[in-house]
């Protein structure tokens, strides 16, 4: 049964192949289990392309079962300089790949 609220799923501490399965077993659950999962990356401290990856083919995974992640990175943070640096996101914080475009790259208030 699917809930028809975002589920937060708050990610933290070092997102790597190290800890790939249990991340992988999160999303999963998180997707089988709600219409949409937002993930919160605040408390991330670092993170490889294994994990990114991994982010992105559940995002595309979910769309394809009729469900959608949304994920939220700080400007500045571990996760926000990889999508940069993988060339998902513009440095201005604008989404490449359309199917991207539930996530952001967060911006403090001036």
């Amino acid at each position: 049964m699917t809930a028809n609220y975002p589920r937060p799923l708050a990610l933290s501490g070092e997102l790597s192949l190290r800890s790939i399965s249990g991340l992988h077993t999160q999303l999963i659950e998180a997707i089988d289990g709600h219409e949409a999962v937002f993930i919160g990356t605040e408390a991330v401290d670092s993170i490889d392309i294994a994990a990114l990856q991994l982010l992105v083919s559940a995002t595309k995974t979910a769309a394809a079962r009729g469900r959608q992640v949304s994920l939220a990175a700080p400007d500045g943070g571990p996760v926000a300089r990889a999508l940069v640096a993988a060339g998902l996101f513009t440095p201005a914080g604008v989404p490449k790949v359309a199917s991207l475009s539930c996530w952001t790259i967060t911006r403090e208030a001036a």
